[in-house]
């Protein structure tokens, strides 16, 4: 089992980098796990946010792989507390998928073509983020889902 965050633009801020690098080791030390960029287009910004997704779209959709549960990161997607998504992450272990891939699109969202796919969302928060900082809580949430199912005391510090 690996657990893949896929995003679609780099992290900038070398502070959030740093601890996003942080949680990485973390979350390793309970599951495989590992970020894949997708490349940004340099001329992306002239198009207009339909056809950003789109494109985006494409990028997701090569990086996803047969048998992969995709979960979309979305503002329309399930709110779970932190004990609720460590139980969703432990049924969708228990289920034998060989990759679990979040995705994170890009400023506009996603296209279509990628919610037709009937991906499963969740959400993190009714509140906006920036794309860093959703890496960010995505990051440490799963690793506080883990702590919780080893029952650490990360949780309840």
């Amino acid at each position: 089992m690996k657990i893949i965050l896929l995003t679609v633009n780099k992290t900038k801020d070398h502070n959030i980098k740093n601890l996003l690098n942080d949680y990485e080791l973390r979350i390793n030390h309970y599951i495989k796990f590992s970020t894949i960029n997708i490349s940004e287009n340099k001329n992306i910004k002239k198009l207009s946010p339909k056809e950003q997704k789109e494109k985006e779209g494409i990028l997701i959709q090569k990086e996803l792989q047969n048998g992969d549960l995709c979960i979309l990161l979305d503002e329309g997607g399930v709110l779970l507390n932190s004990n609720e998504f460590a139980e969703y992450l432990n049924k969708k272990y228990n289920a034998n998928y060989k990759r679990i891939v979040f995705v994170i699109g890009g400023a506009y969202g996603f296209s279509k073509s990628i919610y037709l796919l009937k991906h499963q969302k969740l959400s993190l928060s009714k509140m906006t983020f920036t794309h860093q900082m959703t890496r960010l809580f995505f990051c440490e949430q799963m690793y506080r889902a883990h702590t919780i199912l080893k029952n650490e005391k990360y949780h309840h510090i």
